[in-house]
C-alpha cells in the first residue's frame, strides 16, 4: 500500500517539474537556451530560481524511486511471511526520509509498518 503511495508522489514530482519548466519558456531564444520542439518557444536556461527547481525537482524524483524501491522490498518480505527480512529492513530513518521527500501519506505509512514490525517477535533459531 505504501509503494502506490510512493508512486503517487512521483507523478507528483513529474507534474512539478513539468510546472516549473513551463515557468522558463521564453519567446525568445538566448545564448543559453534549449529548444523544446515547438516552433518560438524555448526553456532559458540561464534563469537561476527555474534551474534550482528543476535540480531539486530531479533530487527528489530520485528520492522518491528510492523509497519506492525500499517500500518494495519490505512489501515483497511481508507477502512472504519472512520476519526476519522485516525486522532487518525495518529502520526509521527511511520512514522519516519518505516523510520529508516523498510526502506526507507515504511517510506516515512508513512510520506505521515501523511500528508494527517492532511489534512482531523475534523468529525463534
Amino acid at each position: 500500500m505504501a509503494s502506490i503511495f510512493a508512486i503517487l508522489s512521483v507523478i507528483l514530482d513529474f507534474v512539478l517539474l513539468g510546472a516549473v519548466a513551463s515557468l522558463g519558456i521564453r519567446s525568445a531564444s538566448g545564448v543559453m537556451s534549449l529548444n523544446l520542439g515547438i516552433p518560438g518557444l524555448t526553456l532559458s536556461l540561464a534563469s537561476a530560481p527555474v534551474g534550482l527547481a528543476v535540480t531539486f525537482s530531479v533530487i527528489f524524483l530520485m528520492i522518491d524511486f528510492t523509497v519506492i524501491a525500499y517500500a518494495t522490498r519490505i512489501y515483497s518480505a511481508a507477502d512472504r511471511g519472512d520476519v526476519t527480512a522485516l525486522k532487518s529492513l525495518n529502520s526509521l530513518g527511511w520512514a522519516i526520509v519518505a516523510l520529508i521527500f516523498s510526502g506526507v501519506i507515504p511517510g506516515v505509512l512508513l512510520l506505521i509498518a515501523y511500528g508494527r514490525i517492532e511489534d512482531l517477535p523475534s523468529p525463534q533459531s
